[in-house]
């Protein structure tokens, strides 16, 4: 009994090792899948963006930052037009749905901003507005 004792532990070790890995069945993603999953699903979601026809919903915080840093309207509607994905920025597993940091420079002042919008069911939630070039003090939205 004492000799087989290294085997039976051995058994439940590889049996454990075993179950463990059939329960966590996921398979890891890496860096360059999961790029390039974001940048397939984040053409489709620019696409859905970019549709003139888009509704925009502006929170209150977006219009108080858009106030403080003297960034209108039109000119968030045109960065989300034009601009590019930042993933790095963007917080695609969010509880309430992903976020996406869309960046780019306004053509009236030359303004670099950054307007993180969540999509919705039938509308464009603008979340934020940053200006990346000054740091604005603003009141607390």
């Amino acid at each position: 009994m004492k000799k087989a004792l290294p085997y039976i532990l051995f058994a439940l070790l590889v049996v454990t090792a075993l179950l463990l890995r059939n329960g966590c069945s996921r398979v890891p993603v890496t860096d360059t899948s999961r790029k390039e999953t974001a940048t397939s699903s984040g053409k489709r979601i620019l696409e859905r963006f970019r549709d003139p026809g888009q509704v925009y919903y502006f929170t209150k915080h977006a219009r108080c930052r858009m106030q403080c840093r003297r960034i209108s309207q039109e000119e968030v509607k045109e960065i989300v037009q034009l601009a590019q994905v930042n993933y790095r920025k963007s917080d695609l597993q969010a509880a309430g749905g992903p976020t996406y940091s869309l960046e780019g420079t306004t053509r009236r002042d030359r303004q670099r901003i950054r307007v993180v919008v969540a999509p919705k069911q039938r509308h464009l939630s603008i979340v934020t507005v940053i200006d990346l070039d000054y740091d604005w003090e603003c009141p607390r939205c």
